[in-house]
C-alpha cells in the first residue's frame, strides 16, 4: 500500500496537481480571513479582495486544466500569441502608462490593471526554451533574438521602469542557457552576460538612480523599514497554532498584507504551522518539477520546466526575504498572493508544463 502511494506521489502530474490545488485553496483561505484586514486599512468592504480573487482562482484553475491537454505545437502557438499581446501592451505602457507604487509598467483596461511584463513570462520561457532546444542555431536569428532580449530588458529597467522583473528575466535566461550549455556554447556565453547584467542592474537599483524608481531601489527607505519592522513584529508575536492578540494587532497595520507580505499574514492569522505548510507545499511543487526535469528526455521539456522551477525559486526566495526583513518588498507569492495577472500567468505556465510532460 505504501509502495503504491509513493509511486503515485512520484508521478509528476499527481504531485504537481496536489501542490497546485492545495496552494490555490490556501490562497482562497488567506483572502477570506486576511483580506478584511487589508480592506479595513483602505476603508473598503471587508470581502472585497476575496470577491476579486475567487473568480481568478476559478478561471485560472480551469485554464490550467484545459492547457494541460494541449499538444507541444499548440503550447508554442499560444505562447506566440501571448508574447505578441504582451509586447503590444508594453508599448501602451510608454504611450499611456498607469503608475502604481512607483512603477509605470501597468496598463489600465476597463476595470482591470494588467501587468504585460508578468503576462509575457510564459511566452518568454516557452519560446526561449524552444529556441535553445534546436540542434542547430541560425546565426542571424541568434543575433536578432539576443539583441531583442537585451533591448527589451534594458527598456524594462530604464523606460518602464521595472528593475525587479528585468532581473527575473535575466536570471531565467541564465538558468535556461546554463541548462543548454553542453549543446550551445554561444547561448551559454550570452547567459553569462545576462548574469553579469543582473548584478549590474541590482547595483543600479540599490544606488537609486533618478530614472530607476522601483520598490527594490527603495528598500532602504524609512517607509520600507517601517513595513519590515511591522512584519517582524507580526512574526515574533505569532502562535504555533492559531493567533494572538499581538499578532492580529500587527497584521491589522501591515501594508501589502495580501501580496508582498502574504506569507507573514498567514502566519500571523493561523500560526507558525501555516507558514511551514506553505513552504512544504512549494517544496512539493518544486519536487514535482524536479521529477519532471529528471524523467523527461525531451530537451524542450527539460528547458521549459527548468525555467518554471527557476521562476518559482526566485519568487519564493524573494518572498521569504521580504517576510524576514532582508528585502524591502516587490515579491509575489505564486498562487496564494493577490494579483489577477500574476495568478493567470502561473495558471498558463503550469498548464504548459503539465501539457508537455503529460504521461511522463
Amino acid at each position: 500500500m505504501f509502495a503504491k502511494m509513493k509511486n503515485w506521489l512520484n508521478t509528476n502530474n499527481h504531485l504537481l496537481w496536489i501542490s497546485i490545488i492545495a496552494l490555490v485553496v490556501l490562497g482562497l483561505l488567506g483572502m477570506y480571513f486576511v483580506g478584511p484586514y487589508e480592506a479595513a486599512r483602505h476603508n473598503f468592504e471587508p470581502n472585497i479582495f476575496f470577491n476579486k480573487f475567487w473568480p481568478f482562482a476559478l478561471v485560472g484553475t480551469a485554464i490550467m486544466f484545459s492547457f494541460s491537454k494541449l499538444s507541444k505545437k499548440w503550447v508554442i502557438r499560444i505562447s506566440w500569441i501571448l508574447g505578441i499581446i504582451g509586447l503590444l501592451l508594453m508599448v501602451k505602457t510608454i504611450i499611456d502608462p498607469t503608475l502604481i507604487n512607483g512603477s509605470a509598467r501597468w496598463v489600465h483596461i476597463g476595470p482591470a490593471y494588467i501587468d504585460p511584463f508578468m503576462m509575457s513570462l510564459p511566452a518568454y520561457i516557452v519560446l526561449m526554451s524552444h529556441w535553445l532546444s534546436k540542434e542547430k542555431q541560425n546565426k542571424t536569428w541568434t543575433t536578432i533574438a539576443t539583441s531583442a532580449l537585451t533591448l527589451f530588458i534594458m527598456w524594462a529597467a530604464i523606460v518602464a521602469p521595472y528593475v525587479f522583473m528585468s532581473q527575473i528575466y535575466l536570471l531565467l535566461f541564465f538558468i535556461l542557457t546554463f541548462k543548454a550549455r553542453k549543446d550551445n556554447s554561444a547561448a551559454f556565453k550570452v547567459g553569462m552576460i545576462a548574469l553579469i547584467s543582473f548584478v549590474a542592474l541590482f547595483v543600479l537599483a540599490i544606488w537609486q538612480l533618478p530614472h530607476v524608481h522601483t520598490r527594490i531601489a527603495l528598500m532602504f527607505h524609512s517607509q520600507v523599514y517601517s513595513q519590515t519592522w511591522i512584519a517582524r513584529q507580526a512574526l515574533v508575536n505569532s502562535a504555533i497554532i492559531g493567533n494572538t492578540t499581538e499578532s492580529l494587532h500587527w497584521l491589522a497595520t501591515l501594508p501589502e498584507s495580501i501580496s508582498d507580505y502574504m506569507f507573514t499574514s498567514m502566519i500571523a492569522k493561523f500560526g507558525i504551522l501555516m507558514g511551514l505548510l506553505i513552504i512544504a507545499l512549494y517544496g512539493c511543487l518544486a519536487k514535482g518539477l524536479t521529477n519532471t526535469i529528471r524523467n523527461t528526455k525531451d530537451k524542450f521539456n527539460k528547458l521549459m520546466t527548468t525555467g518554471t522551477l527557476g521562476l518559482l525559486a526566485i519568487l519564493v526566495i524573494a518572498g521569504l526575504a521580504v517576510a524576514f526583513g532582508s528585502l524591502g518588498s516587490a515579491a509575489y507569492w505564486p498562487l496564494i498572493g493577490f494579483g489577477g495577472t500574476a495568478f493567470l500567468t502561473w495558471s498558463v505556465l503550469l498548464g504548459f508544463v503539465l501539457a508537455v510532460n503529460k504521461n511522463k
